[in-house]
């Protein structure tokens, strides 16, 4: 899947090339389409002179024995070897920088397809920053003409101590069985949100976010509650599918019953990824 595209900034002839990413997703959305997940400790990052939590990544030594020390294919080993000037040994360094870097993990725990040991990223703005001895939790996708497994920073990749949102669903992605559904969303006093939805991009906050509300989740047998965050944002984890409806009380509640948006109906699919923004016209006490 093609997550990212990398923009010359012509405008300005200094600068480097920028990444954009062309979609990003909720951490929901992103378990469902992604090829690999798992939670891996950082063993090594080759070549090394691309990582950039190397302090020694700026050899001194001549590009011959630097791509020497490197753990070539052997395509590129019988390249090396075949070089005679300086032209061929400049043409190979350029070709294994454009290769990316290869990632090796020890693998803890593994959410979804194939155990990956090895993943690549790219040696630009693209790549993601992968520390040695770190553990992250990886999500990537599957390459058919390459056989690699690739990931990049338009990925949800996370340091596990950072990754607290994404393990939450994971648990119940893998504990959870027909009840693993996640409805997610946002409350905000602002009328004309519409205007800055974008489809191909996850919204992290919204303009007006009515912070502390009271959301209830209503599955006609059943009542959930959650209060929004600071960013207006709520989260509803461990579902069945199935219709449900959510209603927005002020901060107050149950002690003051005041109604501010819905019942809104909402449609969660069988182990599914559901997401609400929901306007309030009046905004909340303490707002």
């Amino acid at each position: 899947m093609v997550r990212a595209l990398v923009v010359s900034l012509l405008a300005i002839p200094s600068a480097l090339p920028a990444c954009q990413c062309l979609l990003t997703l909720s951490a929901c959305n992103e378990v469902a389409v992604a090829d690999r997940v798992f939670i891996g400790t950082v063993e090594s990052v080759e070549p090394s002179f691309l990582n950039r939590w190397n302090p020694s990544k700026a050899s001194s030594l001549p590009l011959r024995q630097q791509l020497a020390g490197m753990d070539l294919p052997e395509s590129y080993k019988r390249r090396l070897d075949a070089a005679k000037t300086d032209d061929d040994i400049a043409k190979l360094f350029y070709s294994v920088v454009a290769q990316g870097r290869r990632v090796r993990f020890q693998v803890k725990t593994t959410f979804r397809g194939e155990e990956s040991a090895e993943v690549w990223t790219d040696s630009g703005d693209c790549g993601y920053d992968f520390q040695v001895g770190e553990t992250y939790l990886v999500y990537a996708d599957e390459d058919e003409e390459t056989d690699r497994v690739n990931t990049s920073v338009c990925y949800r990749n996370r340091r596990l101590s950072d990754a607290g949102d994404d393990l939450a669903y994971l648990f119940f992605y893998r504990n959870g069985g027909d009840e693993s559904a996640r409805l997610e969303g946002f409350v905000t006093a602002d009328e004309f949100y519409q205007r800055d939805l974008d489809k191909a991009h996850d919204p992290e906050k919204v303009k007006l976010p009515a912070a502390g509300v009271v959301l209830e989740l209503n599955a006609g047998h059943d009542r959930r509650y959650t209060q929004s965050d600071r960013d207006g944002r709520f989260v509803f984890d461990g579902l069945a599918g199935g219709e449900y409806s959510v209603s927005v009380f002020d901060a107050g509640y149950p002690e003051q019953i005041k109604l501010l948006a819905g019942p809104t109906r909402v449609q969660v699919e069988k182990k599914g990824c559901a997401s609400q923004i929901l306007l309030v016209l009046k905004r909340a006490s303490g707002q």
